[in-house]
């Protein structure tokens, strides 16, 4: 899907009936003016263009001597599916006459839409949320009652309402905390710290509330756990730093510096990875005998991917882990800008981001070689996203009581203004919005 689709107005046409013989046809239109251009070009009597929607009979002219009865349904913006104007032309199910009509609509100034288009539009005219529009894809595939009762269910709403009053909150919170930082030099304070821990406490509860509500329907369970393990100062923190765009290693030339588990939240192509730093393993063979009591083995056992980090330095201790039933391995050479690993390792370096790319790569893979999927479903990135916003309210809520200077604060405030727009359908990329909609058929 096109960049130029996402923020575009232009008309649009599709087929929305099922391939094979039937015996009408369905021609769907969306766009602005689509209404006022289709009455034009169809000759259509003007005593129903003052109606927000309606129905309407017209006769299209193939030529002077031959001319088909056209059905026109029209839903006018914004009280369409789409928040534009939306036509449908029903008509005899010729596959001539249907091609000779698309032929005049393209000349027309009509063009082709892309799958997901439809829904597209209503997604970014704010008609539908993301998980509204993972549930219309799946009543459109549903194979079975059951799942289609499922979708009906999730298409109808109800988990996601309290979101919108979240983000005005959380919109309404941003603009006086950057008010605080336009005025703090006149001493004038916009909103108390009080009043700023009030509001994200109650935020903080709607979103638990949410994240609880998708983990009782199965959602989010199946963590794609990767661990970073090695020996004390092999540059494992630096690299953990680097993989999730920030400093939540402590980093330092002293070995041992990591005592404790670190963890980030990210999302890499479609899927969202927990990250763990581990702290620095003296000795495989210690790892092996003291299992039960080490903090950095337990969870070895509970993740999918071990990234198993040394540097020349050190004596690569790899042998050690192939006990753990993990589902894969990644040998990483760490500090290859001062020397060169092993010749079948990932080379890596934090300092010139040599080999980052390949190694997140790499996981990527992994990862979806063994699930044989390539992407999470709707629901799952909706929990991801509640997560990341779940978290930089508690970032937040840190800042505002340890007194953190008020850029910090105002910078997680936007991140979670960021992550819940995904969800609520104001905040989008253009990847999220690839792989949402380019998955539905044209013409929905």
């Amino acid at each position: 899907m096109k960049r130029e689709i996402l923020l575009s107005h232009d008309l649009i046409c599709a087929s929305s009936s099922p391939a094979g013989f039937g015996a009408r046809h369905i021609i769907r239109i969306t766009g602005d003016n689509a209404f006022d251009r289709v009455c034009s070009f169809l000759h259509i009597k003007t005593s129903i263009l003052q109606q927000s929607k309606g129905f309407d009979v017209s006769r299209f002219m193939i030529d002077e001597f031959r001319s088909v009865d056209i059905d026109l349904y029209f839903w006018k913006s914004p009280g369409s599916y789409t928040g534009q104007d939306v036509v449908e032309l029903h008509l005899i199910s010729n596959s001539w006459i249907v091609d000779f009509l698309f032929s005049k609509l393209f000349e027309q100034g009509f063009r082709p839409a892309n799958p997901g288009e439809f829904t597209l539009r209503a997604f970014l005219n704010g008609k539908v949320d993301i998980a509204q529009v993972d549930a219309i894809y799946q009543v459109i595939e549903a194979s079975s009652p059951d799942g289609l009762n499922k979708a009906l269910g999730k298409l109808a709403g109800g988990v996601f309402d309290p979101l919108h009053k979240v983000k005005d909150d959380l919109l309404n919170l941003l603009a006086d905390v950057e008010a605080n930082l336009d005025f703090s030099t006149e001493d004038i304070q916009i909103i108390s710290s009080d009043a700023i821990l009030k509001t994200l406490g109650e935020m903080l509860a709607q979103i638990i509330v949410l994240v609880k509500k998708l983990q009782s329907r199965g959602v989010g369970e199946d963590k794609v756990r990767v661990i970073i393990v090695g020996p004390p100062n092999a540059g494992k923190s630096s690299l953990f730093n680097i993989l999730v765009r920030g400093q939540k290693s402590l980093v330092s030339p002293i070995p041992g510096t990591t005592r404790d588990m670190v963890t980030s939240r990210i999302e890499w192509g479609d899927s969202f990875f927990e990250l763990i730093d581990a702290p620095g393993i003296e000795d495989g063979r210690n790892l092996i005998e003291k299992q039960a009591q080490n903090l950095a083995t337990k969870e070895i056992e509970l993740s999918d991917v071990i990234v198993y980090c040394a540097d020349n330095d050190h004596q690569l201790y790899f042998d050690a882990f192939l006990n753990f039933d993990v589902k894969s391995f990644i040998k990483v050479a760490t500090k290859s800008d001062i020397s060169r690993g092993p010749d079948n390792w990932i080379h890596t370096s934090s300092f010139t981001m040599l080999g980052v790319d390949i190694l997140k790569n790499t996981i990527i893979q992994l990862v979806q070689q063994k699930s044989g999927a390539a992407s999470v479903s709707g629901l799952a990135r909706i929990h991801g996203y509640a997560n990341l916003c779940l978290d930089n309210l508690r970032r937040a809520h840190h800042c505002v009581l340890f007194e953190e200077p008020l850029e910090i604060l105002a910078l997680e405030l936007r991140e979670a203004v960021e992550n819940l727009g995904h969800i609520t359908g104001h905040v989008f990329t253009d990847d999220l919005l690839d792989r949402m909609f380019s998955r539905f058929c044209v013409g929905k």
